[in-house]
């Protein structure tokens, strides 16, 4: 059966296109996984994303653990984090006081 703009799996999910960048050799596979199983490139790639999410919930899970945790240490953590620096560098900066902490 051809795909022609809904979810064949997920026949209640809307798809949208958005550009996505992969190297030339992913695009080739890309490509020919499509065309062998007569569907169009943007359906192999969310087939794929969500066998990933499946298979991989693991490491999922130790990311929300991560934002979790950095989100619940305050804005120096969060501004160390995006900054990839020590907390301690961004709290010198601040002055050793968070946005948060000046707030209260």
């Amino acid at each position: 059966m051809r795909y022609f703009g809904t979810s064949i799996l997920f026949p209640e999910v809307e798809m949208s296109q958005a550009p996505i960048k992969v190297g030339e050799e992913t695009k080739e596979r890309i490509r020919y996984l499509a065309a062998l199983t007569d569907t169009t490139q943007a359906e192999v790639v969310d087939r794929a994303v969500r066998e990933y999410a499946v298979r991989h919930t693991d490491l999922i899970e130790k990311g929300l653990d991560r934002a979790r945790s950095v989100l619940g240490a305050g804005d120096a953590a969060i501004a160390a984090h995006l900054l990839d620096v020590p907390v301690q560098a961004v709290e010198r900066v601040a002055g050793g006081r968070s946005a948060t902490a000046a707030q209260t």
